[in-house]
């Protein structure tokens, strides 16, 4: 999978970090993430999620109770709220999949869990298992990576999944520009079997996987240049007319309120 590291929305209330796994798990983990609430910020935070191309399993600890969660968040084209525990000693970590992998770790239709957020526990309990062991005895950067390593020579790629992530490859690498048909010929398929692959693997259609990966080629490009006009920023992904419903239904924001603050900075 050829390097990709999407542009995340911050929140005020939270102090967001990203970690990049060992070089031999790049193929299919984009980073490891941590968000920590801010002293005074209240009991339950809400951050705004904008959309990706990635997938994300997720543990958030509420030191207070001592209850935690481990979830799986699917692929989504639309910005939305997510809630995570405050307070001190509470802590979110989460695990990035680059897009249609991660059926190395977890086998069910990638569809059926668009758009959706759900218990971890409920797709596979051995790994629930295995995760909230590494997490009471030591969850880091390192232990995840010692984790991941070893799972990873467990998983033997069906043909199929490296058609889709051959697929994927080339949406990303023409930043979102590609019509359907001419990615579907480039991977001399009909554009139904496209269809079925991103069903299958990936989650969202190919039309609207390209579209989110345009836009987060207009993010990218925005928080790179240093925060200049979103309007110039996006003259090679949109047509103008359509710009301002897609930022807005995408972050919640239209382009005038945009800030560069808005965003991580991966540097």
């Amino acid at each position: 999978m050829m390097p990709f590291r999407p542009i995340v929305m911050t929140s005020p209330n939270t102090d967001y970090r990203e970690y990049r796994p060992h070089p031999a798990l790049t193929s299919y983990i984009v980073c490891y993430w941590q968000s920590v609430p801010m002293k005074g910020k209240g009991a339950r935070l809400s951050s705004v999620i904008v959309p990706d191309g990635c997938t994300d399993i997720i543990y958030d600890r509420d030191a207070l109770t001592g209850r935690y969660e481990w979830s799986y968040c699917g692929m989504f084209d639309e910005y939305f709220h997510a809630v995570s525990p405050g307070g001190d000693g509470a802590a979110t970590w989460g695990i990035r999949f680059h897009p249609g992998a991660y059926h190395r770790i977890i086998r069910e239709q990638a569809s059926t869990l668009a758009g959706t957020s759900v218990l971890l526990d409920d797709l596979s309990p051995a790994l629930v298992r295995e995760l909230t062991e590494l997490a009471e005895t030591d969850l880091s950067v390192e232990s995840l990576d010692a984790f991941f390593l070893k799972r990873s020579g467990d998983h033997t790629q069906s043909s199929r999944s490296i058609q889709a992530e051959a697929a994927v490859r080339l949406i990303l690498e023409g930043r979102g520009i590609l019509s359907v048909k001419e990615v579907a010929g480039e991977q001399f398929l009909s554009t139904r079997t496209l269809s079925r692959l991103f069903s299958d693997y990936v989650g969202l259609t190919p039309k609207k996987f390209s579209a989110v990966i345009r836009f987060q080629s207009l993010l990218s490009d925005y928080v790179r240049s240093g925060g200049r006009n979103v309007g110039e920023a996006s003259a090679s992904f949109y047509d103008q007319s359509h710009l301002y419903h897609d930022i807005l239904k995408k972050t919640g924001k239209t382009p005038s309120q945009l800030k560069l603050s808005d965003f991580y900075n991966h540097s």
